[in-house]
């Protein structure tokens, strides 16, 4: 995997950054260019959070996140631009698998049509209060879309959110901006990782108490502590939200506030996982980059990216519930390859090769791939963005109303939160400072 190159972290900064992910490295970026002084604090012995490419097979292949969702509004496509890194179309619609073949040009028709019922549903329930469910935009559909509700209910929910269409807010869902996505030639992650070079950071240094009762914010970490005149935390949610001392958990001093509390325990993790698939006589001989959907058991069904980067690799992907039963990298694997050779044969499924299979739910520093706001929820999003004690502030993909669940949304999110800890800083007396 492609590693930054970093720099030495300092002792004492302006701002301290908790997280080397997406967030925390546009912070970074963002407050070195207005001439502050930054550290990061990375628990990880690499940067780059869940955005992590590896080398299989040959190819470049992301572990974690790998479409750059909503690409007009994704800052990482221009940073991949200004690179000069390729930029490869991800189709928008499925193909659709009935049983063991393509559906015919007429299903398909009705199925993108239902596709697009479903969507437009959400969008108008999701506008009205915040109390219901995406999952009653099933229930507006049409008869002519009512064959293809399953399908629908897996596509729309585990297998693009990681959850069940009942665990999220219309509201949360209507909210996220999905217009373009692309790929980025070498993979995401390596661009994450490029995007780190040079930056000041203390690779495997976990923070474990933050002391913001005084006039500087210390940083304990297992390997000394740091101080900072402020501090942005970019730690996915359900770690700050669990507090578990026990599992090496940051202790903030005085606890964060009770609305922030509050917020943190209103947004779910959701469960997504990647099994990485070398298949090359497998029967989805398709062009590069192509979605997959299968008709079947909307909770104990699986999506496909065929052929990604026009290579013989495919991701099979595993959302929600179905996820935490399987309980294992190693049982999803498994339960992959059964479920391919049950609808195409034992012989198809013969040369089947799994090359990874992801587990972030497991990870301990992650113990999710993103966060949903059940129904009643998405407010906690604005909620975790407001300024904690003139001095702290969060920052990822949590707290994106609009790109939740992508690392564009991860990078947004910590640009303003550079810009706003900049702000504070700025208003601070000149006698403020510990640098």
């Amino acid at each position: 995997m492609r590693r930054a190159r970093v720099a030495p972290p300092p002792r004492a900064a302006d701002v301290a950054i908790l997280g080397a992910g997406a967030a925390g490295i546009t912070a970074a970026r963002r407050l070195l260019a207005l001439g502050l002084s930054v550290v990061l604090i990375e628990a990880r012995d690499r940067v780059g959070g869940r955005a992590l490419t590896a080398r299989l097979a040959g190819q470049a292949v992301d572990l974690g996140a790998h479409w750059l969702h909503a690409a007009d509004d994704n800052g990482l496509v221009r940073e991949a631009r200004r690179l000069g890194l390729p930029l490869f179309d991800a189709p928008q619609e499925p193909r659709l698998i009935l049983g063991a073949r393509g559906a015919d040009a007429l299903e398909t028709r009705a199925f993108h049509e239902a596709w697009a019922e479903v969507d437009d549903a959400i969008a108008e329930i999701g506008a009205g209060r915040d109390l219901a469910p995406a999952s009653a935009a099933l229930d507006r559909l049409g008869p002519r879309a009512q064959p293809w509700r399953a399908v629908l209910a897996f596509a729309h929910g585990p297998f693009a959110c990681g959850a069940s269409l009942d665990a999220i807010g219309a509201a949360d869902f209507a909210a996220a901006r999905d217009d373009l996505d692309l790929f980025v030639a070498g993979g995401y992650g390596a661009l994450v990782a490029r995007l780190a070079d040079g930056l000041p950071v203390a690779l495997a240094t976990r923070a474990t108490r933050i002391d913001w009762s005084g006039r500087e914010v210390r940083v304990e970490t297992d390997s000394g502590t740091l101080a900072a005149r402020a501090l942005v935390v970019t730690v996915p949610v359900p770690i700050l939200a669990r507090g578990d001392t026990a599992r090496g958990d940051i202790v903030f001093d005085p606890p964060l506030p009770a609305p922030t509390r509050d917020a943190l325990a209103a947004l779910r993790p959701a469960s997504y996982e990647h099994v990485v698939l070398a298949w090359p006589g497998g029967p989805l001989r398709e062009a590069a980059n192509t979605t997959v959907a299968f008709d079947g058991d909307a909770e104990a069904n699986l999506g496909l990216l065929a052929n990604f980067d026009g290579g013989v690799l495919h991701y099979a992907d595993l959302g929600g519930a179905l996820v935490g039963r399987l309980g294992s990298p190693q049982a999803r694997a498994g339960f992959v390859r059964e479920s391919l050779g049950a609808r195409f044969g034992r012989d198809a499924v013969a040369d089947l090769r799994v090359l990874h299979a992801s587990g972030w739910g497991e990870d301990p520093l992650s113990a999710c791939a993103w966060t949903i706001a059940p129904p009643g929820a998405h407010g906690a999003r604005a909620v975790l963005r407001d300024p904690i004690g003139g001095r702290i502030l969060l920052a990822g993909e949590a707290t994106s109303s609009t790109l939740w669940g992508t690392i564009g949304g991860a990078w947004a999110e910590g640009e303003r939160a550079a810009r706003e800890v900049a702000g504070m800083l700025a208003g601070m007396p000149a006698g403020e400072t510990v640098c």
